[in-house]
């Protein structure tokens, strides 16, 4: 079992109440969890002394200390003192089965919150099939009742619930920033908010923190108020199966990039290449190019496609950059590593040409219809 502790909202500086983080910081250290996990707002306006104070008294708790910054902490160029104080505001720790991410979800001197592409591709080269994944950020993915607004969620929520949904198999989303503990349950993302566990701004009976206890196969929730004791949340199951709709629509929207290929001749690349930009829906389209330098069009697939409205440019050469950036490949030759290959042979006569064309329509239209959804 892994035990977790998670703080949020300490507010170092005049909101902070020295003697609740005393207890809290005691009573952490009397349960002995594997990992504190604190989720921002260390600090009410991002200054040096706050930032001081913090590190000093969270210096005090025992087990390690995993931590990422707040909204508060991000004001007057507050996050200097932040790298200063607690390094990397990305930061990546494995408990076990148990993989830890942590993420910085703060806009300078903004209360809103952010994580960017560049944050969910990180989150993603990180993540363990065979994990737990939890991911720590300070705003939370939606709104928290009890708070009196229901404001400052991320500006790009949606992606990240998205992206945790695909790529962490389901995640356990620990945030904090309105001062409310919740939890609830999102697509198959466990979505866990701390209270504030210091600041005199507490929208509950007492300040509070969770405690978290983690299995194989579930999550056990408890809601520790610092001076009224522990109230059980709940047990939840981790790990569920991945709602189809999920992929389905992820894969609908994203954009896809399919390459033809050849080796000398290019006619029938570029004529796939031509028909499917001509078919396709707005999110695809498609390029064509040889794999050898010796590559052309002949005139036969020219006056062909001329007749239908179509003009035949001249080939590209493969490039290393055309390869990665190609969502799906069709080749024309089995000796060209491809997704696919059809097998349709160079045309000889004019005939030959018009069959041709047919034959490749009919298998980019089959194509699209399965792209939707590849």
């Amino acid at each position: 079992m892994i035990r977790i502790a998670h703080i949020s909202d300490l507010h170092f500086g005049f909101e902070h109440r020295k003697d609740k983080m005393e207890k809290v910081i005691r009573q952490i250290n009397e349960i002995e969890p594997d990992v504190v996990v604190i989720t921002g707002d260390l600090t009410l306006w991002g200054i040096h002394e706050e930032f001081k104070n913090a590190e000093e008294e969270l210096s005090k708790i025992e087990s390690e200390v995993f931590v990422v910054p707040g909204n508060h902490d991000g004001r007057n160029d507050g996050l200097k003192y932040f790298d200063l104080y607690f390094g990397k505001r990305k930061r990546y720790m494995k408990i076990d089965n148990v993989a830890l991410i942590g993420v910085d979800s703060t806009l300078p001197d903004s209360d809103d919150g952010y994580i960017g592409r560049e944050q969910r591709d990180w989150i993603a080269e990180r993540i363990r099939g065979n994990c737990i994944h939890i991911i720590a950020m300070h705003h939370h993915v939606v709104p928290v009742p009890h708070t009196g607004r229901n404001m400052n969620v991320l500006i790009d929520a949606a992606e990240v619930v998205e992206a945790l949904s695909i790529y962490c198999r389901g995640a356990i989303v620990l945030a904090g920033h309105r001062h409310v503990p919740y939890s609830t349950k999102l697509l198959r993302n466990h979505i866990i908010h701390a209270g504030t566990a210091s600041s005199y701004k507490v929208l509950m009976p007492d300040n509070n923190y969770n405690i978290i206890e983690l299995d194989e196969s579930s999550l056990r929730l408890k809601l520790r108020f610092v001076d009224l004791g522990e109230i059980e949340i709940g047990k939840f199951s981790i790990k569920p199966e991945t709602p189809e709709s999920i992929m389905k629509y992820h894969k609908l929207s994203i954009t896809k990039k399919i390459l033809f290929l050849s080796r000398k001749n290019s006619c029938r690349s570029k004529i796939a290449e031509v028909l499917f930009n001509s078919l396709s829906p707005m999110n695809m389209h498609s390029v064509s190019a040889g794999t050898s330098p010796e590559n052309s069009v002949d005139e036969l697939a020219r006056s062909v496609m001329d007749e239908m409205g179509y003009a035949l440019s001249e080939p590209r050469k493969l490039s290393h950059e055309m390869r990665e950036d190609a969502y799906y490949t069709v080749s024309f030759e089995e000796e060209i590593d491809a997704d696919e290959h059809w097998k349709l042979a160079r045309p000889r006569n004019l005939e030959e040409c018009k069959k041709l064309v047919k034959e490749i329509e009919e298998r980019v239209r089959d194509l699209i219809g399965r792209l939707l959804i590849l």
